[in-house]
């Protein structure tokens, strides 16, 4: 397997190593990015209180008010200088949802990552998102039902895709090797991921076709990794995800997912292993999200997401089930501002105690540039 890995890296350095390109040409850096203010108030306890993974219990009270500006996010988008047939690109962008206090908060890497691409071979190398589950529901909340049935995260990876075109079809084939994220769950100073030795694979193969004025995609999706420690184990998946565009007014989005070790990937209710028991948490879930433009100006989203462990792999007092059900309207006040109402119901079952409930109401203010 190490074999095949360093096969692959030589075989991608070598492709990409031919080609020339104009002395006079030079990178460019455009910035992007949003300022928003997310004002919440709650009946119950969410898990992070800025933003909702799951319901937890109230503690000596039974309602909050958040307000936050951490998830402003800024950019910078790179183009770089071309050689040969291929385009040469990248990003970088941070918000500020770091843990400390909410008046000072930090700033941390999003995305960090160049793109090499011909417009049907694309390779990226850096940090950015990862190839399974690659949908996100359309939430003013932070989390795109992370935990609650999207799966899906950001992380280091060299990775390739090729587009074959058939007219309004395309057929799409993904894969990549990933950092592994694991705890150090042996304790012995080293990430038992990085103990492994080895990358996470990811793969996915999609289809779209092509509908009227819209068109349907449908993917499937998989990884495997493993952890090297006192106990090791294995994190993967098998994923299914579906994008139907009726129109440029009204779209469908949905994913399903089924696996193991899925923590680091927000599945599991964010849950990894079970020391105790010496077992990864398997979990299943799925979300479904339908979004309508009835107008230039307006866009309304409502949705269903489920993320449901095993029982069998858990412990008192893990999460043993998470459903969350939203809606949500965003208005355009201009070309760059807007302005969001949302109200999500958080139910989580836990698994020897009480269930938990949360209904948030949610208001939003965005800058776009």
């Amino acid at each position: 397997m190490k074999k095949a890995t360093l096969i692959l890296i030589l075989i991608l350095t070598t492709v990409f190593s031919i080609g020339l390109y104009g002395d006079d040409e030079k990178a460019s850096v455009s910035a992007y990015g949003y300022i928003k203010l997310d004002a919440v108030y709650e009946n119950g306890n969410s898990s992070h209180g800025n933003f909702a993974i799951w319901a937890q219990p109230e503690g000596d009270n039974s309602s909050q008010f958040h307000m936050t500006a951490k998830e402003t996010r800024l950019g910078l988008a790179v183009k770089g200088v071309s050689f040969g047939k291929f385009d040469v690109s990248g990003k970088i962008e941070v918000d500020f949802h770091s843990s400390n206090s909410e008046n000072k908060a930090y700033n941390y890497m999003r995305h960090a990552f160049l793109k090499i691409s011909d417009g049907s071979l694309t390779i990226i190398a850096g940090q950015t998102w990862d190839i399974i589950c690659p949908l996100n529901a359309a939430t003013l909340n932070y989390p795109v039902l992370w935990g609650a049935g999207n799966i899906g995260y950001r992380r280091p990876q060299l990775s390739i895709q090729k587009d074959i075109k058939a007219g309004k079809n395309m057929f799409t084939l993904q894969a990549g090797i990933f950092r592994t994220i694991e705890a150090d769950y042996d304790g012995d100073g080293i990430e038992d991921g990085t103990a492994s030795g080895m990358p996470t694979f990811q793969g996915r193969i999609a289809g779209k076709i092509g509908l009227g004025n819209g068109y349907l995609q449908i993917g499937i999706s998989g990884h495997y990794g493993k952890s090297k420690g006192d106990i090791e184990y294995t994190s993967n998946s098998l994923n299914g995800d579906l994008l139907l565009v009726v129109s440029p007014q009204f779209k469908i989005v949905a994913e399903y997912f089924s696996g193991k070790n899925l923590g680091s990937y927000l599945g599991g209710i964010a849950q990894t292993v079970n020391n105790t028991l010496g077992t990864e948490i398997k979990a299943k879930g799925f979300f479904v999200n339908a979004v309508v433009n009835p107008t230039k100006t307006l866009r309304l989203s409502v949705g269903y997401g489920m993320d449901d462990p095993d029982d069998a792999t858990l412990s008192i007092g893990n999460r043993a089930k998470n459903t969350t059900f939203f809606g949500n309207i965003l208005v355009n006040l201009s070309k760059s501002a807007q302005v969001g109402f949302e109200v999500a119901n958080w139910t989580t079952d836990f698994s020897g105690r009480d269930q938990q409930k949360t209904t948030r109401f949610q208001n939003s203010w965005i800058l776009s540039f």
